[in-house]
């Protein structure tokens, strides 16, 4: 039915662990340019929002949610109206879950009940069909009378398969209800159905994360990815290890992709050489991660004033020791001077850009890329993933991490430079900056990237 399982053409995937409205803006007008030019297939947008406001705008800005949390009753919406009455209609999804996927049918018109089917509730053991005079109530779990009798119920153990994806099906005809999981019958209800018009809802929760396929939604390029801890985490466990998690429980649907993974707070990326930085990460498996050439990022900033893309004299851009920290990322007001002079001489930066740099120390990964192939050696759990990502993980994969210098990503700010940094001017400059490079000019044309020798092992 959809291609989870089915061979597809090799993809570019961009990663964000989202999401700061405030810096999201202008990263989300890069990438849905670069997205129009195909240079981007999907977007996946992780919400690791800190505040009510910032997770209600990552809804808003991407509707359609592929995975749904183990730890929330939250339903999202699919982005179809079903309309019921007077002929069969068929709802048909793929859902990847160990027990309780919930579909909500919320009336939006017409007289009567709301619906919720529910498949591998109760520890994957049964399955059920509740109906609500309250549309509230489908929506708000905790607004339910908890004596709520569900109108059918069918013992259904292990219905949802441990790994892997069950297609659903949901029949809706004339007086019945039926709900088919990989072609075998789950639920089937004898009820009427008045007619009218109902938005679609799915979630999971109950200790279950979900993901979901919709024919509908399969070509979304942006997708939300909501997930919560597994149960098997030991406490404590880094937020973003879910993510990692994800993409290696499902290496066989992902190894043939590129993969981009860059912060919430990129505020400028070269589109006119993101192809090139593709296809020089596509050609080059020898590296396990390639970083872009970021701005206000300390390594990247050494190499950018011995290139001479920074002057001598323009402040003291030091190797930070091992990769890490340094004067430039405990400094906002040095940030601050750098993001201007930045934005004064783009082109210098871009003119000064040279063969990749081998690097095997550690470098803030604001903007990196790697192979899907290379899954297998992420673990499930990393107490700080930039630090296993330029090491441990390197290690095993028995590669080299590289800087591509030809590349260009700026980084708006690390926490520990925010109280000196002068946010919203540097951002006003940056919005300039998109104004003149995305709507001033076509883009440019350029010979061939001529395949070059890396130049360094180390600072």
């Amino acid at each position: 039915m959809l291609t989870h399982t089915a061979a597809r053409r090799p993809r570019t995937i961009l990663l964000t662990f989202a999401g700061r409205r405030d810096r999201m803006t202008l990263l989300t007008y890069y990438v849905e340019r670069a997205i129009e030019r195909g240079l981007i297939d999907e977007w996946h947008v992780w919400d690791f929002a800190r505040n009510t406001a910032d997770k209600e705008w990552l809804r808003q800005r991407f509707p359609v949610t592929q995975t749904t949390p183990s730890n929330s009753l939250e339903y999202f919406p699919h982005q179809r109206r079903l309309a019921l009455g007077g002929k069969r209609t068929v709802l048909r999804c793929s859902v990847a879950s160990r027990s309780d996927a919930h579909l909500g049918l919320r009336r939006v018109d017409g007289e009567g009940p709301s619906y919720e089917i529910v498949i591998g509730g109760w520890n994957n053991q049964a399955s059920a069909l509740r109906a609500f005079d309250d549309a509230q109530s489908l929506a708000d779990v905790t607004a339910r009378d908890p004596l709520h009798q569900p109108l059918a119920i069918a013992a259904t153990p292990d219905i949802l398969p441990e790994f892997g994806f069950a297609n659903v099906e949901a029949e809706f005809g004339v007086g019945e209800i039926k709900v088919f999981v990989q072609g075998r019958e789950a639920l089937n209800a004898s009820i009427p159905i008045p007619p009218g018009t109902f938005d679609v809802l799915y979630r999971t929760g109950y200790g279950s994360n979900g993901e979901w396929l919709f024919p509908e939604t399969e070509e979304a390029p942006a997708r939300l990815f909501v997930r919560g801890p597994s149960t098997d985490y030991p406490p404590g466990a880094m937020f973003y290890n879910s993510a990692y998690q994800y993409y290696g429980a499902n290496v066989d649907r992902y190894q043939n992709d590129i993969f981009l993974k860059c912060d919430d707070d990129i505020v400028f990326f070269d589109l006119d050489r993101l192809a090139e930085f593709i296809d020089f990460r596509r050609r080059n498996t020898g590296y396990f991660l390639l970083s872009a050439n970021v701005v206000n990022n300390g390594v990247c900033a050494y190499f950018q004033q011995a290139s001479g893309a920074i002057p001598p004299g323009f402040d003291d851009y030091e190797m930070p020791r091992g990769g890490m920290c340094g004067s430039l990322w405990g400094s906002g007001a040095k940030a601050q001077r750098l993001h201007e002079f930045f934005l004064k001489n783009t082109a210098a930066f871009r003119d000064a850009a040279r063969a990749p740099i081998c690097w095997t120390e550690r470098v803030s990964i604001n903007f990196i890329s790697w192979l899907g192939a290379d899954l297998t050696h992420i673990p499930d759990i990393m107490s700080d993933d930039e630090h296993d990502l330029c090491y441990g993980v390197r290690k095993r994969s028995r590669k080299v991490n590289a800087i591509y210098p030809r590349f260009l990503a700026s980084h708006l700010s690390f926490w520990k430079q925010d109280a000196e940094m002068d946010i919203d001017r540097i951002l006003s400059g940056y919005r300039a900056l998109a104004d003149r490079e995305l709507h001033a000019r076509a883009p440019r044309k350029e010979p061939p990237e001529q395949e070059e020798a890396p130049i360094s092992l180390s600072a």
